[in-house]
């Protein structure tokens, strides 16, 4: 599971502090939501398909087969797979999402969650070789790289929400 505040960032927390209290929460969620993104940004977003096979992101680290720590983990793949039958991969993109925005009511408590299997191996802080070898990015640098984009989300939600105080 991977869980995100948002607030800890010093520029967003620098911009949503100066702005006036009752403005914050609607700031937030609008940078919540651009965090989040959909399949061209964001976390949503996931990288081109690309093969990387076990044995080219984890070589041969015993006298198990190429890509397995040790026969035991080489039985149960196989077990698990029924005997590596070809199975044509699919994506499902259930993990892309999984990615939910929680909010308590407080501008500094929203979260960032993703709560599917394998999220933190494929996206979070302890990346595994493949995924980072497929072009999977960490959950930290996709928030740090949309970092401007979302400050601008939020000041755009400001700026409507001015709006529709003035009519």
């Amino acid at each position: 599971m991977i869980e995100v505040t948002p607030s800890g960032d010093k520029k967003l927390t620098q911009f949503l502090v100066n702005l006036p209290k009752r403005f914050r929460s609607t700031a937030m969620s609008a940078a919540a939501k651009y965090f989040i993104g959909d399949a061209r940004h964001g976390l949503k977003h996931e990288p081109a398909w690309k093969f990387v096979s076990r044995a080219q992101a984890y070589g041969k680290v015993s006298e198990a087969p190429a890509g397995y720590f040790s026969w035991k983990q080489f039985r149960y793949v196989a077990w698990k797979t029924k005997g590596f039958t070809a199975i044509p991969y699919k994506r499902t993109h259930k993990m892309a999402n999984a990615w939910t925005i929680q909010e308590s009511g407080n501008w500094i408590n929203v979260k960032l969650t993703n709560d599917s299997p394998g999220a933190g191996w494929v996206m979070g802080a302890q990346q595994a070789r493949q995924p980072a070898l497929v072009g999977w990015r960490k959950y930290a640098e996709i928030i740090k790289t949309n970092m401007s984009g979302a400050i601008r989300q939020a000041q755009l939600a400001v700026n409507n929400m001015l709006k529709e105080e003035s009519r």
